[in-house]
Parts: structure tokens; C-alpha cells; sequence
């Protein structure tokens, strides 16, 4: 019997950039078959559509199914202790809940939860839910840039959990790949930074901080007197200047250092866990000496997140490009992840 062969389009539409990434199963196999990134010439709905459809154009993508999704102060993440109870009483008891923790009006936004179940909750009564709201007009904003392209959405998710997403993937495609352990993936992104602590298969924290890729080129602008134009070259390729990009990004990147290092120490303090390694990815953690700086800043196993070197890719796909663009494209594999759990 043939296997079924079934695409999905993981669809990240950032600030700064459009990115895509298309995976194909078929059987138990799962193969990159499409991927792309379009720059935004300004941050409006017009301008997201338009890039989506160039991108569409240019990227040879098999199907118009995507899994596409959000970020930002509209959506909020919240870990909840609950007693235990069935999925309909959850179902029923989660608006009460909310209320307590959304700074918004509960009929002006969409809520979803989901059980994260723990060997700590059931011997104590209590279980953990996660709590995800999004305002309303967000997603339909969202939903409308899709529907320009003429595209189907399958699922809305939230960036965090993209990063390990892709992550899931990979260890289910790759046995030599380690999927245990405390792990944080940190995706810095054009004007914030995602993190998201994942231990034992289970996300157990999520944070955004307002610092990205966009504070790395101003830090250069005003360090070396340039204009915003050429200290994002800078910034991409530093060529003789290396050392003076360094020295202008250092304060930025212990910036956000310091920020994620609040989090892990509140991660660790209230789950007595510790983290094991840290998975970075997005446009900003491409720059000269980031990786470097994290392995001094935590003193933690630090590396690039390549999935593209765990997962099959089509030969009419080039590699080196591929290699060179995956870590802007992390978030759009864990989207398309969704299609290893679809049925």
C-alpha cells in the first residue's frame, strides 16, 4: 500500500520578515520540501499580504495549508495550579480562571488551555494548566493576512512553542538526537526575544522581552556614528570591523542576558529544576560573538538550533542556502511540526 503523502506550511510572519517552511510526510518520513523569507517594507497589513503572496510565489510550496502564529503583548501565558479535574470541568472552570490573570475583557479574546499533566500534581490533588488568551481583533487581524493570500490556516499557535516544536520534531526524526533534559530555547527575533523552558516533553515557561535584533543595530549606530542602514550591514557582515561590532553589541546582548537570567533562576527556584542547555535561534542570534557571550553570560552548553540537520530535505532544495537561512526559520519548522501529530 502507498504511503499518504501530506504537506503543511509553517507560516511566520515576523516584524522585519515573512519566513516559510514547508514539510512533507510521507509514511513516517518527514522531508523539507519548500522554505523562503521575504523582507517586510513596512510593518502594515498590506505590506504583510503582500510579502506572504511574494513569498508563495517564489517558494514553490506544494499546499496552500498552514499553521501560522502569534506573539506580542495581545497574547497571554499563563501557568496555572488547578485542583484536579475532568477536561469538560476544566473546559467549564477556565473563564473563572482567567479572569483573575487576563488584563483584558474576557469577551474581547480567545481562550484555549491545556492539561499539563505532572507525577507532581497527581500525588498532590493539583495539576498544572497552561492558559493561552489573545485578543480577538490580534488574531483576526492575523487570520485577514492569511485569507489575502488565498491561503488556509489549520492552527494559530504562539511563537514559544514553535521553538520546541521544531525541537519534538527533531528527536522523533533522529535517534541520535537527545530530547531529554531541561531545556530553553531563546529566539531573538527583530524587536523581542521568546523564551521557552521545556522539561520532560512539557513547555513550563514561556517569557518575552522587548530586546531583539533591531537593539543590536542601534547599539552599533550610536557606537560607531553610522546610519541605521549600514550598521545593519555591520551587523550581518562586520568584515574588518569585527572587533568595534563586538564592543558596540556587548552591552546589548548582557542586556538581554541579564534578562533571561531573572528567568532562569525564577525557573529553577520554583520547579527545582536546572537548565541543561540553551537552543538559540532567530535573525539576532546569528550575530558575531552571541553564542559566545550566552556560554560565558550561563556557563551552559550553547549552540546554534540547526533542524535542518536532523530532518530529510528534497534534493531540489539547496542545502548550503537552506543552512545558511535556518536560523531565521526555526519558528516556521515548528509550525509545520504540527503536521507530525496530525493524523
Amino acid at each position: 500500500m502507498l504511503a499518504r503523502t501530506r504537506s503543511m506550511v509553517g507560516l511566520d510572519i515576523g516584524t522585519s520578515a515573512v519566513k516559510a517552511v514547508e514539510l512533507t510526510r510521507r509514511g513516517r518520513d518527514v522531508e523539507v520540501t519548500g522554505f523562503g523569507q521575504v523582507e517586510l517594507t513596512a510593518d502594515t497589513p498590506e505590506a504583510r499580504a503582500s510579502a506572504v503572496r511574494e513569498l508563495l510565489a517564489e517558494g514553490g510550496f506544494k499546499t496552500r495549508r498552514v499553521v501560522t502564529s502569534i506573539s506580542g503583548k495581545m497574547v497571554i501565558i499563563r501557568y496555572l495550579s488547578m485542583v484536579q479535574m475532568s477536561d469538560e470541568e476544566l473546559k467549564n472552570a477556565i473563564t473563572f480562571e482567567a479572569e483573575k490573570y487576563v488584563p483584558f475583557p474576557l469577551d474581547e479574546c480567545v481562550l484555549d488551555c491545556q492539561r499539563i499533566d505532572s507525577p507532581e500534581g497527581s500525588s498532590t490533588g493539583h495539576m498544572t494548566v497552561l492558559l493561552v488568551a489573545a485578543k480577538r481583533s490580534e488574531l483576526e487581524g492575523h487570520l485577514a493576512t492569511v485569507d489575502a493570500a488565498g491561503l488556509v490556516p489549520e492552527v494559530i499557535d504562539v511563537d514559544a512553542f514553535a521553538l520546541s516544536n521544531a525541537h519534538t520534531l527533531c528527536t522523533s526524526v533522529d535517534e541520535g538526537m537527545d530530547g531529554t533534559g531541561t531545556i530553553a530555547f531563546v529566539d531573538v527575533g527583530h524587536t523581542k526575544t521568546s523564551v521557552n523552558v521545556v522539561s520532560g516533553g512539557h513547555s513550563l515557561f514561556t517569557r518575552e522581552i522587548g530586546i531583539g535584533g533591531c537593539d543590536f543595530t542601534d547599539s552599533i549606530a550610536k557606537r560607531l556614528s553610522v546610519g541605521f542602514d549600514e550598521a545593519e550591514e555591520l551587523k550581518r557582515e562586520p568584515g574588518d570591523g569585527c572587533e568595534a561590532v563586538n564592543e558596540a553589541l556587548f552591552p546589548t546582548i548582557d542586556d538581554i542576558g541579564n534578562e533571561i537570567q531573572l528567568s532562569f533562576d525564577y525557573f529553577e527556584n520554583q520547579f527545582d529544576k536546572e537548565i541543561g542547555s540553551i537552543f538559540l535561534s532567530g535573525g539576532g542570534a546569528k550575530v558575531a560573538s552571541f553564542q559566545e557571550a550566552f556560554e560565558r553570560i550561563f556557563e551552559k552548553p550553547t549552540k546554534l538550533f540547526n533542524p535542518f540537520d536532523h530532518i530529510q530535505v528534497s534534493s531540489a532544495i539547496d542545502p548550503d542556502l537552506l543552512s545558511c537561512n535556518a536560523p531565521q526559520l526555526v519558528v516556521a519548522t515548528g509550525l509545520a511540526a504540527r503536521l507530525a501529530r496530525a493524523s
